[in-house]
């Protein structure tokens, strides 16, 4: 048992006002750690966040909205209070190698820090450390950032130090596998005592079904993403048009909503897929489960992803998967045992391994009891909370 928890606050781009990973992470890490969380956006935000994820309202409490042009005058006026109770927003106000405006002008956008006084400031992606970095001057405190995928990716390709000041001022660093980490060490990054690999996880105890596939005749394929050009869904939907050519019986169900619904939706016209594919549309974890039940196989098409919730929930739901070699989505599934591992821009080797799924179904059921163990094993929540908790608390009393 530890003497003392730390109090963490985690920075997110927007407070997510539909259940996600990290509004996850908040709530069972909320169980274990003195947490608080900020965004940015409107004070709507926080019952909005409250509602999506049925938290009660002792959790707005720890809640806050970041500040912006719409609300600079009242936290103004807050940190004009915290001022006179707060040595640290003086010390930070006053520090020597910056301007006061300067330092004024990121006290109000970052005003939570002040009024939770947190041990550490988590920031959730590489790009908001990047923009947080001057809180290092606050004192006594401790920064780490997470690293997820976009942004060692492709965020700041164009410069060549992007994130130089970031591993300098970092004293813990998360990735969510090894391939992240050597992106990072390809710029830049040089491996510090407080780094840690904590990959996604999911609720295996809801994650689960219990009909095993016995026949394949209709080849139910599922994919589900937001609808944006990393996904790659274009290939899949490319790999569809091989599997009829082939007269294949299939239906391909692609779950997620996004900018590129028109694109896909002019390739399935464009290739005589509309009774083949069908885009569903955003849906709730619920009726995500319900779609994985009635599939067979899940395609992950790919061409840039930091590791992917939804390959661990078609794991833990007995699917095979059949996914690109993009990044992380390697270390996720176990190649030729709970999937298949196909090169990323290649929709002939999609359409080739999912066929060869088709006339294997012993394998199909074998892949997918191998990815319900390798779920329960690897990426269950239970174990990344105790990882979580475990990094923080380490960091703290280091």
């Amino acid at each position: 048992m530890y003497s003392k928890k730390p109090k963490i606050l985690l920075v997110m781009h927007e407070l997510p006002t539909n259940s996600s990973f990290l509004a996850a992470k908040f709530i069972l890490l909320s169980n274990e750690c003195d947490i608080s969380v900020m965004g940015w956006g409107n004070k709507a935000d926080i019952s909005a966040f409250i509602a999506a994820n049925n938290l009660s309202e002792e959790y707005k409490k720890r809640v806050f909205i970041g500040g912006s042009g719409k609300n600079t005058i009242a936290i103004i006026l807050k940190l004009l209070f915290l001022f006179f109770t707060n040595s640290k927003l003086r010390s930070f106000l006053f520090a020597g190698n910056t301007s006061f405006t300067t330092q004024l002008k990121l006290a109000i956008l970052y005003w939570p820090v002040f009024y939770v006084r947190p041990d550490i400031i988590h920031f959730e992606f590489g790009t908001i450390a990047k923009k947080g970095v001057a809180l290092k001057n606050i004192p006594g405190i401790k920064l780490s950032s997470s690293f997820r995928g976009y942004d060692l990716n492709y965020a700041g390709l164009e410069e060549k130090d992007y994130y130089k000041e970031v591993w300098e001022k970092m004293d813990g660093v998360h990735f969510l596998g090894s391939d992240l980490k050597h992106r990072a060490i390809d710029r830049g990054y040089k491996p510090i005592r407080h780094e840690v690999l904590i990959s996604p996880a999911v609720d295996t105890s809801f994650f689960q079904r219990n009909e095993r596939v016995k026949e394949l005749k209709l080849l139910n394929i599922i994919s589900v993403g937001r609808l944006v050009w990393k996904k790659g869904f274009e290939y899949g939907i490319n790999a569809m048009k091989m599997l009829k050519d082939k007269g294949i019986l299939f239906h391909y169900t692609i779950i997620g909503e996004g900018p590129h619904r028109q694109a896909l939706q002019f390739a399935i016209n464009e290739l005589g897929l509309e009774n083949e594919v069908t885009l569903l549309g955003e849906k709730d974890s619920v009726e995500i489960k319900t779609e994985l039940e009635a599939s067979n196989i899940f395609l992950h098409p790919a061409i840039s992803e930091g590791f992917s919730n939804a390959v661990i929930e078609a794991q833990a739901m007995g699917l095979p998967v059949v996914c690109s070699d993009a990044d992380g989505l390697s270390e996720n599934i176990e190649n030729g045992i709970t999937g298949i591992v196909v090169p990323k821009w290649n929709a002939a080797a999609i359409a080739d391994k999912l066929e060869w799924l088709h006339k294997n179904p012993t394998i199909v059921n074998e892949m997918g009891r191998a990815g319900v163990k390798r779920a329960k094993e690897k990426y269950d929540v239970n174990k990344q909370v105790a990882d979580w908790v475990s990094f923080y608390q380490n960091l703290y009393e280091s």
